[in-house]
C-alpha cells in the first residue's frame, strides 16, 4: 500500500465541506478543480451531477482516482475528466463554470504561484463563473509561525488519529510535526504502520503552508478581475474571524 492509499484512508471520513462545494457549484458547470488528488472533493461532485474536469500533478493520486471511476457507472464516467498536469501549463477547450481549489491546497502555494494561478483560472472561467478555495485561517498560521520562532525546544509529533490497515489488519497512527521555515509552516502528517513483532514502516507526506494575510488574498482576486468576494470562516458559509476554522474565499467574475 502506497503513501496515497494511506492519505485516501486518512481522509475518507472528512465530509464537511462536501455539501458547500456542490452547493456553490449548483448550475456552474462545467466545474474545474485544481489538485483534484484522490477525488474526495471530485466523486461527490459527480455524484451530485456535476460535470467535473479534474487536475492534478501527483500521478499516484490520480492514477488512484481513475481507478475509482472506473467502478462507476458509464454516464458517470462521461461526466469526468481527470488530467495530470501542472494547473499553469493546462490549455482546455472552452471555459469553466467554476473553479474550485478545495482540501487547504490554496495556501501550499506561493505568492508567485498564487498569482500565476489565479490569472490562468480567470482566463479559464466563463463570465458570471464563480472561484472558491479553502485553505487554514491565515491568521492562526502566523501566530503558531510566531509561537514556534519563539520556542526554542519545539515539542515533538502530535497524534491525530489511528485506523487498520486494510491489508494486514495491524493499526496505523497518523501523527503530525509543524516547524517554522521561511515565510512558511512546514507540515509533516506520519504515517506509521505499526506490525505486532515491533516493526514499524514509515510514511510521510510534506507539505508547505505560506504566511499571508486575508486582505493580501482578497487584493490577489481583485487585481485579475473578481468582484463580489466572500470570506468565510467555515463551510456553513459563516464570517471568517480571528478564530475561525478555515478562509474560504469566493469570488465572481462578473457577467459580459
Amino acid at each position: 500500500m502506497n503513501k496515497t492509499d494511506l492519505i485516501k484512508i486518512h481522509h475518507a471520513d472528512y465530509l464537511d465541506d462536501i455539501h458547500f462545494w456542490t452547493s456553490w457549484t449548483e448550475g456552474k458547470e462545467p466545474v474545474l478543480e485544481v489538485g483534484c488528488g484522490h477525488g474526495r472533493v471530485a466523486l461527490p461532485l459527480l455524484a451530485a451531477g456535476r460535470e467535473v474536469v479534474g487536475v492534478d500533478i501527483d500521478l499516484p493520486a490520480i492514477q488512484s482516482l481513475r481507478e475509482d471511476l472506473g467502478e462507476k457507472e458509464m454516464e458517470i464516467q462521461n461526466r469526468a475528466r481527470i488530467i495530470h498536469e501542472n494547473i499553469v501549463n493546462f490549455q482546455p477547450e472552452g471555459r469553466f463554470g467554476a473553479a474550485i481549489i478545495p482540501c487547504n491546497t490554496y495556501s501550499t502555494f506561493s505568492l508567485e504561484e498564487r498569482q500565476i494561478i489565479i490569472s490562468k483560472i480567470y482566463q479559464l472561467l466563463a463570465p458570471g463563473g464563480v472561484f472558491a478555495a479553502s485553505m487554514p485561517n491565515p491568521f492562526q498560521l502566523r501566530s503558531l509561525y510566531k509561537e514556534l520562532r519563539e520556542n526554542s525546544d519545539p515539542e515533538g509529533s502530535d497524534l491525530e488519529t489511528s485506523f487498520l490497515h486494510p491489508e494486514t489488519g495491524f493499526p496505523v497512527q497518523v501523527s503530525s510535526k509543524v516547524a517554522a521555515r521561511e515565510n512558511c509552516l512546514g507540515w509533516d502528517w506520519i504515517y506509521d504502520h505499526l506490525h505486532p513483532d515491533g516493526q514499524v514502516e514509515r510514511v510521510v507526506q510534506s507539505t508547505e503552508h505560506y504566511l499571508t494575510t486575508l486582505e493580501i488574498y482578497q487584493q490577489e482576486l481583485v487585481r485579475v478581475g473578481f468582484d463580489e468576494i466572500h470570506s468565510m470562516g467555515d463551510f456553513d458559509s459563516s464570517d471568517y474571524l480571528e478564530d475561525s476554522s478555515y478562509l474560504i474565499l469566493v469570488g465572481n467574475k462578473a457577467e459580459v
